[in-house]
């Protein structure tokens, strides 16, 4: 049979995470940011000397030590408040405090880069969305390996060595991974209610999910179907976001290869084919300029640049790019909340058809050390106190139990979303998404819900070849000797990818030989060449075979 292959623009996951439209086009990344300031090189630690037994080290703690722990979004209005609570506590087991600050959600990205080159905090949120591996291989983070042993053997055992190893840049620990398996699955948000009132198939394939969208068109003609934008990946083009839908007929493939049309089916990752230049991609075009052809999305599609809203408004009845189960329980939240009571929404995950799911990577949600911090050694002993003790990590994760929170049959309760008032903490209202642990966490009603979701993934990611391992997002790619034709092939994408995704060509045929032979003059050989080289190195490090 032959073998199927994906563009790698399919695999982003990501980002998922929990965000969407985490980059902008005006919002560099956080790596790009050091370059254009020039930083050439962060100030790196001096490295001690191998010591031959690594023993637990009872640390001097007479002296306080006041430290920033940076994390993204917006403060809560109760920060101070449960700042002090925590501070209490730190004083008392670290002789240390934290000062939470926070980057906000508007150019984000660019902060999140201010804050490494000034080297202002101590502790920091990572990701791999936010170019964790390659804001490590710049000295950015300071290496953890001696100190998990020396300071926090406890955190390294609640961690555990597995997730540990996954955080591990150039053979080195730069980050703590939080210890909750969450699944990021990507697949289809869709309008259920509809699909069993006009008796539709359950959009879980290709041609489910054609009929399901011609069946609504034909029943309901003025209803939206598709709110589909072209997407961008860390200040990358990757083309039509409607093109996600392809997951459905294809297995998973390494996330950064989606610059270059290569792909790797998952139980043979090292094994890379190509995409763009298959029949199978030509067939592909073809298939999405049918779907544009019946008015699935709006003509100006490739000149709309936000969708956010629109499931939750119902101008559409489903959404196939940058999903997962978080944001289909954020969807019957917004249905509710927004009095449609009628409206049910429901998920079907691509990994469901294709056989390949796990959850998300170590680097998902993590923290690191910032390089230049005041005092590495309390920094450390601090988070593991922050992630391991219960006490603690109930305060920071939830706020002041009794005025903030409270808990039901084992169920988190707001208290102020229960009095129908404004909540001044919110559950996780520090947007501590890296201090999550999965012994303690804490459910919310909706959770349930999504647990069940999760249960589902990992029986089925229990078949996979590698079992629940995420074997993709720990891959960083330095494209420093390619990078002119990185930028040149982002164009390309932009240009003559994206239209040809969006079924806005006149000619499929015709239209992808222009978008081949301009890849070609835009110098996709090299990356292809040199992103691969890497690829095949990681696997063969990792024991991806």
């Amino acid at each position: 049979m032959k073998k199927k292959v994906l563009s790698m623009f399919l695999a982003a996951s990501m980002v998922a995470t929990l965000l969407s439209g985490c980059g902008s086009n005006t919002a560099k990344t956080a790596a790009d940011q050091l370059e254009a300031e020039g930083v050439g090189e962060i100030p790196v630690a001096e490295e001690q000397a191998p010591e031959e037994t690594k023993e637990a080290t009872t640390l001097d703690l007479s002296k306080q030590v006041d430290l920033v722990f940076y994390v993204m979004g917006d403060a809560p209005k109760d920060e101070e408040k449960v700042e002090a609570a925590i501070n209490e506590k730190l004083l008392e087991k670290c002789n240390a405090t934290i000062d939470m600050q926070f980057s906000t959600w508007t150019e984000f990205q660019q902060k999140y880069a201010n804050e490494i080159t000034a080297q202002s905090a101590d502790l920091i949120y990572i990701a791999n969305w936010l170019n964790y591996g390659q804001l490590a291989s710049s000295g950015a983070f300071v290496e953890l390996d001696d100190l998990l042993d020396t300071v926090a053997p406890t955190l390294k055992e609640t961690v555990g060595e597995n997730a540990l190893n996954m955080c591990r840049v150039d053979g080195k620990i730069y980050a703590v991974p939080n210890t909750w398996a969450e699944y990021v699955s990507a697949g289809v948000k869709y309008r259920e209610d509809l699909r069993e009132k006009y008796n539709l198939p359950v959009p879980n394939s290709l041609e489910n999910l054609e009929a399901y969208l011609m069946g609504i068109k034909e029943n309901d003609p003025s209803q939206g179907l598709l709110t589909a934008t072209t997407e961008e990946s860390q200040g990358f083009q990757t083309g039509f976001d409607a093109a996600w839908a392809l997951n459905f007929k294809y297995n998973w493939v390494t996330q950064n290869g989606l610059y270059y049309g290569l792909a790797a089916n998952y139980d043979t990752p090292s094994d890379v084919y190509d995409y763009w230049y298959s029949d199978d991609f030509v067939d592909d075009m073809k298939m999405l300029k049918r779907w544009a052809d019946e008015g699935f999305w709006s003509k100006s599609a490739l000149s709309d640049t936000n969708n956010s809203e629109s499931y939750a408004n119902g101008l559409c009845v489903a959404e196939v790019a940058g999903q997962n189960p978080n944001k289909q329980i954020t969807a019957i939240m917004e249905f509710k909340n927004g009095g449609h009571d009628d409206w049910k929404s429901a998920y079907v995950a691509y990994g469901e058809t294709n056989g390949v799911i796990y959850p998300g990577h170590a680097t998902q949600n993590g923290t690191a050390i910032v390089n230049g911090c005041k005092d590495p050694e309390r920094a450390l002993l601090v988070l593991e106190t922050l992630l391991c003790d219960d006490e603690m990590n109930a305060l920071i994760q939830y706020g002041i139990k009794g005025e903030h929170y409270d808990v039901v049959d084992g169920i988190y309760h707001n208290l102020a979303d229960e009095a129908g008032e404004s909540s001044t903490f919110p559950y996780e209202g520090f947007n501590t998404w890296n201090l999550r642990n999965g012994e303690t966490k804490l459910p919310q009603a909706t959770d349930v819900e999504l647990q069940k979701m999760f249960d589902a993934y990992e029986k089925l990611g229990a078949k996979t070849k590698f079992p629940n391992v995420n074997i993709f997002d720990g891959f960083s790619e330095n494209f420093e000797s390619y990078s002119a034709e990185r930028a040149a092939v982002s164009n390309v994408m932009s240009q003559y990818l994206a239209p040809l995704e969006a079924g806005l060509v006149t000619d499929v045929d015709a239209a992808v030989e222009e978008f081949r032979s301009k890849m070609k003059e835009a110098g996709i050989d090299k990356c292809r060449e040199e992103y691969t080289k890497q690829w095949k190195a990681y696997c063969d490090e990792y024991g991806y075979n």
